[in-house]
């Protein structure tokens, strides 16, 4: 069924323009709000090169912005741009409105049914971001030595 969705999706999707990491990206800052760039590669699995890499291009196409910590002038965050919350909506308003019609077609109890599956299926998809990103820090703070 992901397939059948998905590939229906994939023009719609297409016309935006993005990889499936800078679509990653932006669905990272739209839920946890303003990060650095470490936090991103962390939480998405890439090294830090090719999350820079990334935000370049999202930065280039006005929907990222990097700004600095008022803290630490060192530090660099990244939020999104109005026209990055846009294009977010535009890229759940392609899901939805494949995802709609399906629904319909379901009673109440079928759906609370996908509802549960498809709260399962984010809370692993956080633990597993959680592993990583700690599994990233204690890397990066015991490097290994001679």
């Amino acid at each position: 069924m992901n397939r059948q969705l998905h590939t229906a999706r994939l023009d719609e999707w297409e016309d935006l323009g993005m990889t499936i990491p800078q679509i990653k990206t932006l669905v990272l800052l739209e839920r946890l709000g303003p990060l650095r760039m470490g936090n991103i590669a962390a939480c998405l699995g890439r090294a830090l090169s090719a999350t820079t890499t990334i935000v370049d291009r999202l930065v280039e196409k006005g929907l990222v912005d990097r700004i600095s910590d008022p803290n630490d002038r060192r530090v660099v965050i990244c939020k999104l741009t109005d026209a990055g919350e846009e294009t977010l909506k535009r890229f759940w308003r392609i899901g939805r409105e494949r995802l709609d019609p399906a629904a319909n077609l379901l009673d109440e109890e079928q759906l609370e049914i996908v509802v549960k599956g498809l709260e399962l299926i984010h809370w692993a998809e956080d633990e597993l971001q959680r592993t990583h990103a700690s599994m990233q820090s204690t890397v990066e703070q015991d490097p290994p030595s001679d």
